[in-house]
């Protein structure tokens, strides 16, 4: 559905959009495939979509949320605010029995007090078999558990992929099947299932002449859901239903597209439901009257508003009426190219020569015209072109964005027609008729309000053709006020009415943690920097760092917008491109749909500070856990841009997730970490590099090059043992004779693996030459930082000159001959014997010049010989020559000898022994080389003493120490104490005062944590009581303690 009353000030803006946007995102299936196979409740799978703020449970039978689950619905993801009992899609139709009588028949599977066959079978939609591995097996690498439950297919876990998908060919095989086209990860995460009725065999009607064992309506559903993270898209969970009528019977105007549920915006338990209905914006929602909640963590958290809202509905192509205000009449999305016509496109635009089945003219032949798989050459993942030749044809296909299936502008929609909130207990899903009678058109009713109520909602009738299929998209969306959910639904209408063309945030960079004693150190790769934006191409920008104490790192969630709302976190460090873009965005969150939706709140985007791949937090406690996520993010929309006339977006960042189920770690995304500071084992000896105090690495040639490379250690217990590691440069000559370094490479020489290849040098976007300074990667538990120097000319005049016990009083002019400044370092040494020949000259003069790094010798003109005696003296010049790129040589400096200033002080020639010195800074250029070596992490032998060291923290342990864990969902969470200072091996032993022994603790961790935790538990799994406990150290090779600790309430 279009909001009617806000469609017309923005057409233009969806039009520029789909029209100009340079990239091909979109794909719908080719040909809908109509699945022989049979539905069964053996293929039934689960998935939690949680890739925004939106966290749900939703399983491939038809079910958004589940009964008594953790995960239904909850908003804001992390808190445990579930705010859906349970919702299905239902599809009813008017039907006529084999015994002549009328039936009203409800596919659905509503799993609280379900209609059942007598047998017990459940008159359910159920999911058809190959969409999804049933032999799934998962390797968590947060514990190296394996993990074979069998999910419904996403986007974001190959793991749960099927070797084939139905309906597709081999091409396919190994490949994701998207909704935006083969292998395209246009959302944060996409699922998809395919499902039918055919269990539903309740009533004596039979949609298949020749098989009486499939039931139902003879309906098949394919469903596919969609989360995007960007700020004006969080807390949405889009769904896409594809229906198709398999049976042998026409559903003519008889049939309804709706849902049932269960909502409770206050939590289970929850009795002060209100609902609500908007027939212009096709919306029903609901929110608690109080807007208390009954959770008992986070409650300062409210409630706040969740809806669903139609964004696409089934269309009438054929009744002659503007059924959705567009401008267009009976427009469709199942027919072909048509004809090329000049004729008006509705309010998509002024009339135009378009072809007459693209009937809004947005089909593009520079970027649409890709094929009917969807994506095209500039696309990712693109192999070859369609085999059906559709590529390039010069004619819209089915496929093709922006035509037919992946136009949804092309339908002529119908909205929501019912919504009905009874109170609960008073209408059931298993009773047909009832169901029935409350999704005809026009009821619109909330009889339930301040109460435990229902939703039942349709759309419809409408008609299905034999093989028609039909598609309806809703959108499931939350908000903390009423103007929030409002603003959200017009977000997500603008997203689908632009058919799901959506900016993405870059990649997520993989974050590895050190936990140290008192710090923690993060470090991450590069990959976010490599991605691309579907709207915007190459738009990264930085990297953000946020810290919490708990997984949903409340303490960062500061940043509101105008009207209160949470919108951004806080980093506590953030590193972005040297490229001139900074500080404010110019786009505040909102204002892409309008000035007034505007939230007031711009994004930062960083101070110009340069990219780094590691951060040290110092700002941390001992014991205490912390959870990390580095986020990447983009630029947005930025002035000056090679803007296409693209729509301007805000920035869009990564996500992260911490997903917990019943308290237990599950799974983390890949740039979020979890970290306890602790002191290292005490006789630890992190590992290390043979670079000096300052952690300068060595030349090991006569290098020239004036500037420095320091070697950090970020992660000393991956360090590889007396590996030899070699740095070397590139370099470019200009015309002018400058040298510009242009890429590094590091190698390990001891293993032969190049670990970086001929790297270009970043560019400063201000100077439009590379930086002087830069950073790699993490490699081996390191990171090289490069401080290039320049040669800078006021510098050379100033610490050039005569170096040593010199006799002469000459004093050396010098004057730059070339526009450029060229890097040299020359020695004009005196000879008392003939010593060398100027540049092309058959004479030799009593002088020599050279490079005083490598001892080459450098050419030169003497230019001006006062006496003709071939040695330097009062006002000789000589010019030193330096090669440039084009293969010329040219004049780099002048340098005259005069005279002192004084007239009354006496000439003194410069005499043999004497040496003139010119110095530059000079850049790093090939030939340059520079080693260090690495030393891994190991073990000291120490004395009993260190034992001394030895502590038990909390002592006493009272009730819930400051830095426990909350639990995740609830209770007071983990009880637990630390033995800290331990050596790497140690056994430790818990008694009582009697002597009892309680628990022993093995404790072989890794050198670099000397802890150890107690969860306060006897070994058989008891929890102990309070009192005075003793602890005995046994650490093999250095000896023992014992000491004491209590535990009170």
């Amino acid at each position: 559905m279009k909001e009617k009353h806000l469609q017309t000030g923005y057409l233009h803006w969806l039009l520029l959009f789909a029209l100009l946007i340079g990239v091909q995102i979109l794909h719908a299936q080719e040909d809908i495939y109509i699945d022989p196979n049979r539905g069964a409740k053996e293929f039934r799978k689960e998935l939690i979509m949680n890739s925004n703020k939106v966290e749900s449970i939703v399983g491939n039978w038809g079910i958004f949320g589940k009964v008594n689950h953790p995960y239904s619905g909850v908003w804001p993801k992390g808190t445990g605010h579930g705010h859906v009992h349970e919702m299905t899609i239902l599809v009813g139709a008017e039907v006529t029995g084999i015994d002549g009588q009328t039936y009203h028949i409800i596919s659905d599977s509503y799993g609280d007090f379900p209609d059942r066959a007598p047998d017990g079978t459940e008159y359910f939609w159920n999911p058809k078999p190959g969409y999804a591995n049933d032999h799934r097996i998962y390797i968590n690498p947060n514990t190296g558990e394996i993990d074979s439950t069998s999910l419904i297919a996403t986007s974001t876990d190959k793991t749960t992929w099927p070797e084939t998908w139905p309906g597709k060919d081999a091409t396919w095989n190994g490949r994701w099947n998207g909704y935006f086209g083969k292998d395209q990860f246009m959302a944060d995460q996409e699922c998809i299932y395919v499902m039918d009725d055919f269990t539903n065999s309740e009533f004596p009607y039979y949609p298949f002449i020749a098989d009486s064992t499939r039931r139902g309506l003879g309906l098949q559903c394919e469903t596919r859901m969609f989360q995007w993270v960007h700020p004006l898209a969080e807390d949405q969970i889009f769904i896409h239903f594809q229906v198709t009528n398999v049976s042998d019977y026409v559903y003519d105007r008889n049939i309804y597209f709706g849902a049932f549920a269960d909502t409770h915006p206050g939590g289970l338990g929850a009795s002060d439901d209100d609902s609500g209905f908007d027939k212009k914006m096709d919306m029903v929602f609901a929110w608690d009257h109080d807007n208390i909640g009954v959770w008992t963590k986070y409650r300062d958290i409210l409630p706040g508003y969740l809806a669903w809202k139609y964004l696409e509905s089934p269309g009438f192509g054929d009744d002659g009426i503007d059924n959705d205000d567009d401008g267009l009449i009976d427009e469709r999305r199942d027919n072909d190219a048509g004809e090329w016509i000049f004729g008006p496109v509705g309010d998509y635009g002024e009339p135009k020569w378009h072809w007459s089945g693209d009937e809004d003219g947005d089909w593009d032949p520079q970027v649409d015209d890709v094929g009917s798989d969807g994506i095209g050459p500039k696309d990712p993942n693109y192999d070859a072109p369609d085999l059906d030749g559709t590529e390039g044809n010069g004619k819209p296909d089915q496929g093709e964005p922006n035509f037919g299936k992946t136009d949804n502008d092309e339908s002529d929609q119908i909205g929501l027609t019912s919504f009905y909130s009874p109170h609960y207990g008073s209408v059931y899903i298993s009773n047909d008729e009832a169901i029935w009678n409350y999704i005809q058109p026009g009821v619109f009713e909330t009889p339930a309000q301040n109460s435990n109520n229902l939703w039942i909602f349709a759309s419809g009738p409408f008609l299905l053709e034999r093989n028609q299929t039909e598609r309806f998209s809703v959108c499931w969306l939350f908000g903390e006020d009423e103007r929030e959910i409002y603003r959200n639904a017009v977000t997500s209408q603008r997203i689908y009415d632009n058919d799901y063309r959506f900016t993405k945030p870059p990649l997520q960079p993989t974050v590895k943690v050190v936990p140290g004693d008192g710090k923690i150190t993060l470090y991450w790769d590069n990959i976010a920097e490599r991605s691309r934006d579907p709207v915007y191409g190459y738009d990264f920008e930085g990297y953000r760092i946020y810290r919490g104490t708990n997984p949903q790192m409340t303490e960062s969630q500061k940043i509101s917008d105008a009207f209160g709302n949470i919108v951004y976190r806080k980093p506590i460090a953030q590193f972005d491109l040297k490229d001139g873009i900074k500080g404010l965005h110019p786009i505040a969150m909102g204002e892409e749909l309008g000035e007034e939706y505007s939230s007031g709140i711009h994004y930062y985007l960083g101070d110009d500070t340069g990219l780094k791949y590691y951060y040290e937090d110092t700002d941390v406690q001992n014991g205490v856990t912390y959870y990390y996520a580095v986020v990447s993010y983009d630029k947005g929309y930025y002035p000056g841009m090679d803007d296409r006339n693209l729509v301007p977006m805000s920035p869009s960042e990564s996500p992260f997730k911490f997903t917990y189920e019943y308290g237990e770690l599950k799974e983390k995304s890949v740039n979020a970490v979890i970290a306890t500071p602790n002191a290292p084992a005490t006789n630890y000896k992190p590992g290390y590099t043979d670079a000096d105090e300052y952690g300068n690495i060595s030349k090991v040639n006569n290098s020239s090059a004036t500037g420095s490379i320091k070697v950090k250690i970020v992660d000393p217990d991956i360090l590889p043992d007396q590996n030899q590691f070699q740095v070397s440069f590139s370099h470019i000559l200009n015309e002018l004779g400058e040298i510009t370094t242009k890429t590094y490479t590091i190698k390990n020489l001891t293993t032969n693996e190049v670990i970086f290849d001929s790297v270009e040098i970043p560019i400063d976007p201000a100077t439009n030459a590379p930086v002087s300074s830069w950073n790699t990667p993490i490699f081996s538990g390191m990171i090289l930082s490069f401080e290039n120097k320049f040669p800078d000319f006021d510098i050379i005049k100033a610490v050039s000159g005569w170096s040593g016990d010199y006799k002469t009083n000459l004093i050396p002019e010098i004057i730059k001959s070339s526009q450029g400044t060229i890097p040299m370092n020359v020695a004009i040494e005196i000879t008392d014997t003939l010593a060398s020949h100027p540049f092309k000259k058959d004479y030799q003069v009593y002088f020599k010049v050279y490079d005083f790094y490598t001892n080459d010798s450098i050419p030169f003109f003497f230019s001006y010989d006062k006496n003709g005696d071939y040695k330097i003296g009062e006002g000789d010049q000589i010019s030193l020559i330096a090669p440039t790129g084009t293969g010329k040589l040219v004049k780099a400096y002048k340098i005259t000898f005069n005279a002192p200033t004084d007239p009354n002080v006496e000439v003194i020639d410069p005499q043999p022994g004497d040496v003139f010195y010119l110095k530059s800074d000079s850049p790093f250029k090939e030939g340059d080389l520079y080693q260090f070596t690495t030393f891994q992490s190991g073990l000291l032998e120490v004395g009993k003493e260190v034992l001394d060291k030895v502590a038990v923290v909390p002592n006493p342990y009272v009730v819930a120490a400051s830095w426990e864990q909350e639990s995740v969902l609830s209770g007071r969470g983990e009880r637990k104490i630390y033995f800290i200072h331990l050596p790497a091996e140690c056994t430790i032993r818990i008694f009582t005062q009697n002597g009892v022994l309680v628990k022993t603790i093995q404790h072989s961790g890794v050198a670099s944590d000397g802890s150890a935790t107690w969860d306060l538990t006897t070994d058989e799994g008891l929890e102990v009581s309070f009192g005075i406990y003793i602890y005995h150290i046994e650490a093999p090779g250095i000896g023992e303690k014992v000491g004491t600790f209590g535990i009170i309430n």
